[in-house]
């Protein structure tokens, strides 16, 4: 159970880091900020790059979610307030993407 939980830790700290690139890449106009951002996650999570790619493509409305998050935040409490209110969107269609 321990292990599960470490697991569920470490993929929400890449989820994480992912948005935050992603909305970074969104920023600058990156021309293709999903690849740009699998890319910075195998490299700074030491992960073969298949699997970040995976990782990013398959999570991806997540972290446009999340990246929504940081981009409408100025402190680390509204973070947390904004993925509040991403957690109780009814569903897609209602979520907000970038």
């Amino acid at each position: 159970m321990a292990g599960e939980d470490t697991r569920k830790r470490e993929f929400k700290a890449q989820l994480v880091k992912a948005a935050r690139m992603y909305a970074m890449c969104q920023k600058a106009e990156v021309a293709e900020p999903l690849d740009v951002t699998a890319l910075a996650v195998a490299a700074f999570e030491d992960m073969p790059l298949k699997q970040a790619i995976v990782l990013v493509r398959s999570n991806e409305q997540n972290v446009k979610d999340l990246a929504w998050a940081f981009r409408n935040s100025k402190s680390a409490q509204e973070f947390e307030q904004r993925v509040k209110q991403i957690q109780n969107l009814p569903n897609s269609g209602q979520r907000k993407s970038g």
